[in-house]
């Protein structure tokens, strides 16, 4: 098993909890709102860390924001799979 420092299981659990409530908002606001809902989350998803001095060490809210960022992605690359999956079936 992977160990996480505090900072990853923070981001990642403020990631799934953002997602929770952005998913279950949009839902109870039509396909405009799922719609909106997805551009969204591409762009959260696409959030850089300190990129123009690779040598610095992040600050913890720095780290916990990639950690968020970086668990976004990963659902969201899962969900686009899964459903090409299911569109192959």
């Amino acid at each position: 098993m992977i160990e996480l420092s505090n900072q990853e299981l923070e981001g990642r659990l403020n990631a799934h909890r953002e997602l929770m409530i952005d998913l279950l908002a949009a839902f109870m606001g039509g396909q405009n709102r799922m719609d909106e809902f997805l551009r969204r989350l591409s762009e959260d998803a696409s959030f850089k860390d300190h990129e123009e001095d690779p040598g610095i060490v992040p600050s913890e809210g720095i780290a916990i924001q990639n950690a968020a960022a970086s668990e976004i992605r990963s659902i969201l690359e899962a969900a686009r799979a899964r459903c090409r999956a299911v569109d192959h079936t």
